[in-house]
């Protein structure tokens, strides 16, 4: 019997038993989701009181077993006058005032960052902080990780889930993958991935990728399908390269074609056919790179926009379904482990590893021409080869 189908009887034994096939992950693995893009992303829905009361009412109750958490910094989005390309970029910076001191909050269903729980949604300059009154503020606004955090904890009570979060509103892909111009990515990886992932990492927890919500494009409607295309490539290697989830799962929400939203057919103001096409050739061609349909996702009437561009607070929440349902059914067997990320640089007959996330200690040893690292954690360890003998890349 091959090696799937000894795993998939061991899968349907301990569901039979009772016991979630997470259960399978070593007792210090922890999913970990990223979600980054724009607004869509970050969550740009006008609240709806009945949404709110729904996820209130489990959020507040026992079923929550307060094991879902979520990294926050005070940031907002500032609009800059063009950027190297040329383009009136958005460009995420901290915000203006340190509500809250950066570091893991209790994931909550909206804003609520003083009383240490929070959805880390920022909208233009308001930043991830409380301001403002009515929709015209961030805790105006609602995001699908309080959706998804609920189904997730309702299929694994037991496990702890960790999300990474940044949605910058109005950005091109550029500033995520163009090196002219990857200040989001930047301010990304800097100020929430490093950080957070440190600090997992440094309570000897091994990160396991539940998967990346990338939802972008309305921002590059004008671009060619070859443009978006090459630059929405370069950033999911980016994310596995640089952020260490070698073979991570990258979920890529659908831009609607206008007519296609079931509900809205005047939708989709922010509609590009070359980026739709970008979206659909890259997870073609793109081993565990999934579209996410959202023609059944409702959407939200702005007048700033003439028309509909924005998921609804139901279409956030329906987006958490969906993801939910796309991670659970994955399996925890399928979810990628963390791989410390970094650089090997040969110093004279032998190379030392430098990684560029976490502080592990390091050990080595040779054999042959072959030096090996091992990075050893709080818990875990891992190890690195590096062979003297292969051709050195200047």
């Amino acid at each position: 019997m091959c090696f799937k189908k000894l795993w998939l009887l061991a899968v349907f034994v301990l569901i039979t038993l009772g016991i979630s096939p997470l259960c399978m992950l070593a007792a210090d693995d922890v999913p970990v989701l990223i979600t980054i893009g724009q607004s869509n992303a970050d969550g740009s829905a006008f609240f709806n009181a009945d949404e709110d009361a729904r996820l209130n009412e489990w959020y507040s109750s026992g079923s929550n077993p307060g094991k879902l958490k979520i990294w926050y910094r005070s940031s907002q989005v500032q609009n800059q006058a063009s950027n190297a390309l040329n383009e009136a970029a958005r460009w995420v910076i901290d915000g203006a005032v340190e509500d809250v001191a950066q570091g893991w909050l209790d994931l909550w269903y909206r804003n609520e960052n003083m009383s240490g729980r929070t959805a880390m949604n920022m909208i233009h300059s308001f930043g991830t902080y409380s301001t403002g009154s009515d929709t015209n503020c961030a805790q105006g606004r609602r995001g699908m990780e309080g959706q998804f955090g609920m189904r997730f904890s309702d299929a694994y009570p037991d496990k702890e889930l960790y999300i990474l979060k940044l949605g910058a509103s109005g950005s091109f892909i550029s500033s995520w993958a163009n090196p002219l111009d990857n200040t989001n990515w930047i301010y990304f990886y800097e100020n929430i991935f490093k950080p957070a992932i440190a600090d997992l990492l440094s309570k000897g927890k091994r990160p396991v990728l539940a998967g990346i919500w990338w939802m972008q494009g309305c921002a590059d409607s004008a671009q060619t399908q070859e443009y978006y295309g090459l630059w929405l490539k370069t950033l999911i290697d980016k994310c596995r390269k640089e952020l260490g989830f070698e073979s991570g799962k990258f979920y890529i929400g659908h831009i609607l074609q206008p007519g296609e939203s079931v509900e809205y057919p005047k939708g989709s103001a922010g509609f590009g056919q070359g980026v739709r096409d970008a979206q659909d050739a890259v997870a073609a061609s793109v081993a565990d790179v999934e579209i996410i349909d959202t023609r059944d996702v409702t959407m939200q009437y702005e007048s700033a926009f003439g028309g509909y561009i924005h998921f609804d607070h139901a279409g956030q929440n329906k987006i958490g379904d969906k993801l939910a349902a796309k991670v659970i059914a994955d399996g925890a067997e399928n979810w990628e482990k963390f791989t410390t990320p970094g650089n090997w640089v040969r110093c004279g007959d032998t190379a030392v590893f430098v990684p560029s996330v976490g502080n592990p200690e390091i050990e080595y040893s040779t054999e042959g021409d072959v030096v090996t690292a091992t990075l050893i954690y709080p818990g875990w360890s891992e190890k690195k080869e590096y062979n003297m003998a292969a051709t050195i890349k200047e």
